[in-house]
């Protein structure tokens, strides 16, 4: 790979990943797409050299998800295109080091002379990223107990009532007892075995 010396940054445009990727091993071409892209970061090399950046196309039909997931965790910047020229969208994913990731959707249409026509496209609510190539797991699936009550289990839960929680019947017979209730009282008779004695029983060891 021949050495750059021209401080100006570069674009590098591949028009097919695809016809790379049909013809070449997926990591001999993220490892060259990786020192491609990390030219102006040589070790040892403190002479100033530009940013270099590679833009690729790739068809998504002809490939796995494996070797699509992978090309897509090296890309900083991830364009998804969709729909027709009259009504087509970009899904722009921008990934930043130490960030979250952000995405949005562009739509736009493709007029007869090939320019670009950008258009409002519908509102949608902003959600959390989630990585298409990567399968959604349900986490209640193999549950050994159920999660949801049947509607005779609610109210019967619904009437229960806890031993800790106290009505206002209970407060009040607490709290205000009536003149005319009982006290209650403790009776206790020493048999022969208690110790009564006041002292420390154990004054008589040695510790």
């Amino acid at each position: 790979m021949c050495k750059r010396t021209d401080p100006a940054p570069v674009t590098i445009a591949l028009d097919s990943l695809s016809w790379l990727l049909l013809r070449l091993p997926c990591t001999t071409l993220c490892q060259a797409l990786h020192a491609v892209s990390h030219q102006d970061s040589c070790p040892g090399d403190s002479s100033p050299v530009g940013k270099v950046s590679v833009l690729g196309l790739l068809h998504e039909e002809l490939h796995g998800p494996g070797p699509v997931g992978v090309l897509s965790s090296l890309a900083q910047t991830e364009v998804t295109l969709g729909g027709t020229m009259g009504h087509a969208s970009a899904h722009i994913l921008c990934r930043r080091p130490r960030q979250r990731p952000t995405d949005q959707t562009q739509w736009f249409s493709i007029l007869p002379d090939f320019s670009l026509d950008l258009q409002q496209g519908p509102s949608v609510e902003s959600q959390p990223y989630s990585d298409p190539h990567i399968p959604l797991v349900d986490p209640t699936t193999h549950l050994t107990f159920n999660l949801h009550l049947s509607k005779k289990e609610r109210e019967a839960r619904d009437s229960l009532t806890l031993p800790f929680q106290f009505s206002s019947e209970k407060q009040q017979a607490l709290l205000r007892p009536r003149p005319d209730q009982a006290t209650s009282h403790i009776f206790y008779e020493p048999d022969a075995y208690d110790d009564l004695d006041q002292e420390d029983p154990d004054d008589d060891l040695d510790i």
